[in-house]
């Protein structure tokens, strides 16, 4: 983390905590002055000042994210509340929007992840031999091709193993997630979550497993953008890296309002001390930390 200020830094996130940039989905230590951020405005903003420090944390679990985000006791989320966990209720049934701290959080409260990514953003050129190809088919072998990984992968289609790399990494952990995937328009998003599953949003049931936390995170942000429920979580075996995302194509939680799937609170849970990294955003603004916005 460049230009990086060792005051106590109480309202912050552990290493590997993800971050979602203008550069794509990076761990928070990775962050530096004046990358930008997307803030709860739904707005791109530029980081003026990164901090880290030893801190205590706690542990929010929630609906969709059972693995849980680590933060600090006295960081603020974006949240509602409600009385029960929203199933195609009434908006009215949520509260007005406030910021509250982790330590007063409830099983009333919902965090916040955004649906919608602002103006679409540059999409890379595509390889020279593609120019002029249908944009759906070749988002749908992209897809495909990171779900087939190696010489499987490559034998789809040749002109895209460099491109793909370039853009989304290559193998395990290695693999990235563009921002600008998140703005694509909805026939290319379903198109490349299509070719990632193989069939996807054609079957009732879906599931997708990497190694990447950054592309997971990314990915689990798609998947709300086109209105499905699902939820991600790690492989909860000690040492082993893998995370997975589950989803449905019909039924299922969408408490969604305001552009915002509002995910319900289930509880807190105390942790270790480790060093935390914090962010000062412009014009006090806020950005999205494992994909909740804090």
């Amino acid at each position: 983390m460049d230009n990086q200020t060792t005051h106590p830094a109480p309202e912050g996130f552990p290493a590997g905590t993800m971050i979602l940039t203008l550069r794509g989905i990076v761990p928070i230590e990775a962050v530096a002055v004046g990358d930008e951020v997307f803030s709860h405005e739904r707005r791109w903003r530029p980081v003026t000042e990164t901090m880290s420090a030893t801190a205590d944390t706690v542990r929010v679990h929630c609906a969709s994210f059972t693995t849980g985000l680590v933060t600090t006791a006295d960081h603020p989320f974006h949240t509602r509340t409600a009385p029960v966990l929203l199933d195609g209720g009434p908006a009215g049934e949520l509260s007005a929007a406030a910021w509250t701290r982790v330590r007063d959080l409830t099983d009333r409260h919902r965090l916040a992840s955004p649906l919608y990514f602002g103006e679409p953003l540059p999409i890379p050129d595509l390889p020279a031999l593609l120019a002029d190809a249908d944009p759906v088919d070749v988002f749908r072998t992209a897809g495909a091709m990171i779900r087939l990984k190696g010489a499987a992968a490559a034998a789809v289609r040749p002109e895209l193993v460099d491109w793909l790399a370039e853009h989304f990494g290559q193998y395990g952990a290695g693999r990235r997630f563009p921002a600008w995937v998140l703005t694509m328009p909805e026939t290319l998003r379903i198109a490349f979550l299509v070719g990632l599953v193989n069939g996807a949003p054609h079957r009732a049931q879906n599931q997708v497993r990497m190694h990447s936390k950054a592309f997971m995170i990314g990915l689990r942000l798609l998947v709300c953008s086109l209105g499905f429920a699902g939820g991600l979580s790690d492989n909860g075996k000690p040492g082993k890296a893998g995370w997975q995302l589950h989803w449905k194509n019909e039924g299922g939680r969408r408490p969604d309002f305001d552009g915002y799937r509002w995910h319900g609170a289930l509880r807190v849970e105390r942790g270790p001390k480790a060093e935390v990294f914090a962010l000062r955003v412009a014009e006090g603004g806020s950005y999205l930390a494992d994909g909740i916005t804090a």
